[in-house]
């Protein structure tokens, strides 16, 4: 029989074990707590806990993984083999609620926690009482249930854990371009958002620096888009280098690239100087040679760059900050193209007007032949006798808000927004409907009708022309496409192909503006070409300036060597003429001879 103190101990036992148990989600927690618990209440040498709960259950207990354990304190390797070892064998074939095992005065329990594992409890010298053993039963149903649910929850916060990771691991990912291993615009645009506000708290200047690489499309066209693509991975890796911790570098298009740069000063002028010298190093960067196989290039870039937070209207919010930020600098680095390509340029309130004025003209532009605010003129070409052999078709524009618009100032604009396509097909009919109305006349050989490179590409082009031709009877012999140089170097093949095709249905392709690019010689003898003119920047005071004369020599040999036309534009006086007039020369124009003139006074000349 056992004494009321003696049950009263063993309630007390008990109830403080079963208090050590749930009071953390952390398994290894809790289990520390309890088992430091028991080793105290119950004089003990060691506890440990095995857990076989998530173990692949077989019928054959070798076939079992040895589960996990939880021993406090550490016993040595053999023994603890040995401990679990015999709570396995326990566990999944005595099926009892306890088992005893007494070696060498030490007594070792091994007690069923249910449906979880084996709690082993270790005692020198003096066994444990059997009644402490019969009252840690109930206690055990209790270990076990807070056991697993330490487990769920555990398993429940590694699986938000992994899904949190792989959201953040998605979202690093939409924010690299997979090509160059670059921030994206998602990524610079964010960075961005940062650094201004950071900004407009510190006083500290930042800018931004929008650039894309001049004719890349050259690399992509004639070498191929792997060779293209392994010159950006250069470049970014090449840039990427350079940048200082906080800056950030985005690839945002093809081949445009953005760059951030923070805390620049908080002096404007110290801020803008350190800005030039980043935008001359990014060049020389750039330029520096590349190689990609047996190729080497040497690329140059146009840069737009724009401070922050200077000049942005503070009552946008950050978000439209940000996009009239990036909008300047882009608008600096359309300047720079516009220009002479490979060269930087700052945004200021020029350009702001520039781009209001480019706004206007495109607006207009879509009504322009609705209500017939376009006229074509007619510029002759002549003979070294003065006899007109042909015309060049050159469009004018007439605005009623806009007054007269240049078409150097509205052409690239039609490019730009693809009205070119159908301005185009509109001067083609006006030329048609011209050659039409004076076919008996056989002096006059063609007309030459001016294409712009958006129009050249499209996949319809050179069809619609003949179709248009087709339309009104007229012969194709009489009407030649004028193209620049810019066209033949963005896409070469794809121009030899459109080229011939014309040939081949009788219209002549005249290469307009020649040596005004920088790699005419390389693809000219590729081309079924019939004419080449000179661009009139070499004819202007050519009888004074002996390098000119040398350039002019030598297009015209180079005409003579390839069976091709030559024609010179831009004659403007006697002293001009008086030189070329010796020259193997097909025609002449400029306004020694003729200015361009509408299309009545055009028919009047030719009837004299």
């Amino acid at each position: 029989m056992y004494s009321a103190d003696r049950a009263l101990q063993i309630i007390s036992i008990q109830y403080e074990l079963v208090m050590n148990i749930g009071l953390d989600q952390r398994l290894e927690n809790m289990l520390s707590s309890f088992m430091q618990r028991t080793l105290q209440r119950l004089s003990l040498s060691m506890v440990m806990l095995v857990d076989f709960n998530q173990c692949e259950l077989t019928d054959d207990p070798q076939g079992h993984t040895e589960g996990t354990s939880y021993c406090f304190p550490q016993v040595d390797a053999a023994h603890g083999k040995w401990l679990i070892s015999e709570a396995k064998l326990f566990y999944y074939r005595l099926a009892g609620d306890h088992y005893y095992i007494g070696k060498q005065l030490r007594h070792s329990y091994f007690l069923n926690v249910p449906q979880f594992g084996v709690l082993i409890l270790e005692r020198e010298s003096t066994p444990l009482d059997e009644m402490i053993l019969a009252a840690l039963k109930p206690l055990l149903v209790k270990l076990s249930a807070s056991c697993q649910a330490c487990q769920e929850h555990q398993n429940l916060i590694k699986e938000v854990e992994a899904r949190k990771l792989a959201e953040t691991q998605l979202i690093e990912q939409s924010m690299i371009d997979p090509q160059s291993g670059l921030a994206n615009r998602k990524k610079f645009n964010l960075s961005l958002l940062s650094a201004l506000s950071s900004s407009i708290n510190s006083k500290e200047i930042g800018a931004i620096f929008i650039f894309d690489l001049d004719r890349f499309k050259v690399i992509n066209n004639t070498l191929g888009h792997e060779v293209g693509d392994e010159v950006i991975n250069i470049l970014g890796q090449r840039l990427q280098e350079c940048m200082r911790p906080g800056d950030t570098l985005a690839r945002i298009g093809g081949d445009e690239f953005a760059l951030l740069v923070v805390d620049l000063s908080l002096d404007e002028s110290i801020a803008f100087e350190k800005s030039q010298k980043i935008a001359k190093k990014l060049g020389k960067l750039i330029s520096a040679p590349i190689k990609v196989g047996d190729n080497v290039f040497s690329i140059s870039n146009s840069t737009g760059v724009n401070l922050f937070p200077l000049d942005v209207d503070s009552s946008l919010s950050m978000r439209q900050q940000a996009d009239v930020i990036v909008k300047n600098a882009d608008l600096a680095m359309n300047s720079v193209k516009q220009a002479n390509r490979n060269g930087y340029n700052f945004y200021n309130k020029e350009l702001q007007s520039y781009s209001q004025r480019k706004a206007q003209i495109e607006n207009c532009l879509q009504t322009a032949i609705f209500n017939n605010e376009f006229e074509v003129y007619y510029q002759p070409l002549v003979a070294v006798d003065g006899k007109v052999l042909g015309a060049e078709a050159l469009l004018r524009w007439s605005n009623q808000s806009l007054g007269r618009v240049g078409p150097d100032e509205f052409i690239p604009i039609a490019e730009e927004s693809g009205l070119i396509l159908d301005i185009g097909a509109w001067v083609l009919e006006q030329v048609c409907q011209i050659l039409s109305s004076i076919a008996s006349n056989e002096a006059l050989k063609y007309i030459s009708v001016n294409v712009s490179p958006r129009q050249f590409i499209h996949h319809n082009f050179a069809n619609d022309l003949l179709g248009t031709l087709n339309k009104y009877g007229i012969n194709s012999r009489q009407i030649r496409v004028e193209v620049t140089e810019g066209v033949v170097i963005d896409n070469i093949d794809l121009t030899i192909q459109k080229m011939r095709y014309l040939k081949d249905n009788g219209v002549v392709t005249m290469l307009d503006d020649f040596g005004s690019g920088y790699s005419s010689l390389s693809y000219l003898h590729q081309l079924p070409l019939q004419t080449i003119k000179i661009d009139k920047s070499f004819i202007t005071d050519i009888e004074k300036t002996n390098r000119n004369h040398v350039i002019v020599d030598s297009i015209i040999d180079i005409c003579e060597h390839f069976s091709l036309e030559c024609i010179v534009e831009g004659v403007e006086n006697c002293n001009e003429f008086e030189y070329l007039a010796t020259k193997n020369i097909t025609a002449y124009q400029g306004y020694y001879f003729h200015r361009p003139m509408p299309k009545y006074d055009f028919i009047a000349l030719l009837e004299q």
